[in-house]
């Protein structure tokens, strides 16, 4: 879409058109602004709001942030850096944001890796029950998950 003209009225659109445009469900726009992600937009007479393109360009903006797994507060940050229209600080603010998501999800990475270990002790503990027959004193139906440490050994 150009940018309209010195004079020239910009075009105009309900939330079920940005919704569209974006991908994002009317509620959630709504949401959005109620968080301030979004601005206030204008209203109709009737009190329908009325968006622009930079109400899209701006939301877009949230959905690839929502997509790099950055949380709400982090993209309420971000966009107010984004909305000075200056692309340097945004990126330097962007780096920063996804440097500590990567962090997050090495640690996420990790504790699964542990986890899937300890599952597959489990799993290995019961079919040696069921090889072997259950223990005395007790069935052993839901061994207990081991200690991550035990597995390291």
């Amino acid at each position: 879409m150009r940018k309209a003209d010195e004079g020239e009225a910009m075009e105009k659109f309900r939330i079920a058109e940005l919704a569209a445009r974006t991908g994002f469900t009317t509620a959630a726009l709504r949401y959005y602004e109620e968080l301030g992600l979004l601005e206030p937009p204008e209203r109709s007479p009737g009190g329908y709001r009325l968006y622009t393109q930079r109400d899209v360009d701006r939301a877009q903006f949230i959905g690839r942030a929502k997509r790099l797994g950055l949380s709400l507060e982090d993209i309420h940050s971000l966009v107010d850096v984004w909305a000075g229209g200056v692309c340097s600080v945004t990126r330097l603010q962007l780096r920063g944001l996804v440097e500590a998501k990567i962090v997050s999800v090495r640690q996420q990475l990790e504790d699964c890796g542990n986890f899937l270990k300890q599952l597959e002790s489990v799993h290995a503990r019961i079919e040696t029950l069921m090889e072997e027959g259950s223990p005395e004193g007790g069935c052993g139906c839901a061994p207990e998950l081991p200690p991550v440490e035990a597995l390291r050994a």
